[in-house]
This record gives structure tokens, C-alpha cells and sequence, in this order.
């Protein structure tokens, strides 16, 4: 029960920072530098695999998962705001209000980018992405072992001008374990501006 009540706080306070999404769309110059080298190496990623249908888990105001479907990807973004589902919406993204908990469907590619740094103990949603996912699952997620990871993860709040939602150190190991207890095998791990975050690959090796 406490840890379903940490993680309606959690919803809630996504769901208020959502609320004025012109506000949060005003990348600075490092936000729109770091975006274009994701979107670059997420390319180049998603090339190597050529995965049918997708689900981007946390979807928030729609960055990666405009990018997925620009770029010809058949994709569902999900989210537990309905402020940031809204605004996708409004953008003519394919999106709905639903946790992650409660998905049934399957997809050969289930993301996320940067969402579960900001769980206490996040490898209950490791785990459904992993249960939703016929063969890949895909993370973009700050590399904290990295000197420029560090350096802009204190330099967040300053530079955008507002309180992050609250992310935990963990390290890139620590999903790799994870993912490996699961029968999901690490097959890319790819620097992101300057090592600032990286995208993980991992595939299904279960029969």
C-alpha cells in the first residue's frame, strides 16, 4: 500500500508539471543539442531492428514518441497524466491515459525515456515492460557513472528553470541486472551527447 501511495504522488506531481505544456516545451540550448543526438542514435538503433509495433511507456508531451511516428514507426504512447496525453492528442499523436500495470497487448518494441529513474523501486515496471514485449525493450536513460551525467543532472534545475521530478541515481549496471534476472540480454548500449544518457537495448532470450 505505501508503495502505490508514493507512486499516486509520483502520477500527481507528473500530471501538475504537465499542466502548462507551452512552459515545459521551451528547451534551452543543451535540451535542444541533447535531443537531436537522441533522436539521431535512437535511429540508428531502431534501423539495426526493424520493429513492427511499438509502445512508449511514459510518453509525456510527446518528444520521442513524435519522433517514432515521424519517422514511419507504428506506435501507442501511454501515459498516467491526462494533461500530457492530452497535449499529444492535440499534436496528432497516437496516445491514451493508461498505466503501464494495466496493459494487455503486446508489442515487439515496448519504450521509455527517462521515466524509471523517477521510481523508488522501478523494477516492478522493468518487469511490465518486459511482461508486454515480445522481443525488445528499449531505454533512454541518464548515465549517472558519466561526469557530464552528473554535471547536468545538478544543472537541471537551473538551466530549465524549474524543480525535476525527483530521479534516483541509479546506475546504467543496475538495469542490466534486472533486465538479465528477466531473460532479457543487453545487445546495445549507446552514448548520448557526450555520455550524457544512454540507449540500452535488450532483447528477449526465453524460448
Amino acid at each position: 500500500m505505501a508503495a502505490d501511495n508514493c507512486d499516486k504522488r509520483l502520477y500527481d506531481k507528473w500530471d501538475k508539471r504537465w499542466q502548462a505544456p507551452e512552459d515545459n516545451e521551451r528547451l534551452t540550448i543543451v535540451g535542444r543539442g541533447m535531443f537531436k543526438a537522441k533522436k539521431k542514435a535512437l535511429l540508428a538503433v531502431l534501423q539495426g531492428i526493424d520493429p513492427g509495433a511499438i509502445c512508449e511507456v511514459g510518453c509525456g508531451l510527446g518528444y520521442t514518441l513524435g519522433f517514432l511516428q515521424e519517422a514511419g514507426y507504428r506506435c501507442v504512447g501511454i501515459d498516467v497524466s491526462a494533461n500530457a496525453v492530452q497535449e499529444c492528442l492535440r499534436k496528432g499523436l497516437n496516445a491514451r491515459l493508461q498505466k503501464l500495470e494495466d496493459v494487455t497487448e503486446e508489442f515487439d518494441l515496448v519504450s521509455s525515456d527517462g521515466m524509471l529513474e523517477h521510481f523508488l523501486n522501478f523494477e516492478p515496471y522493468a518487469r511490465h515492460m518486459m511482461r508486454i514485449s515480445r522481443k525488445y525493450v528499449l531505454l533512454i536513460q541518464p548515465n549517472y557513472d558519466s561526469l557530464s551525467g552528473q554535471a547536468l543532472a545538478f544543472l537541471a534545475n537551473v538551466l530549465r528553470r524549474q524543480v525535476n521530478v525527483y530521479e534516483y541515481n541509479y546506475r546504467i549496471r543496475d538495469f542490466v541486472s534486472v533486465f538479465a534476472d528477466n531473460d532479457f540480454q543487453l545487445i546495445d548500449s549507446r552514448p548520448v551527447f557526450f555520455d550524457v544518457c544512454r540507449i540500452l537495448l535488450f532483447e528477449r532470450t526465453e524460448v
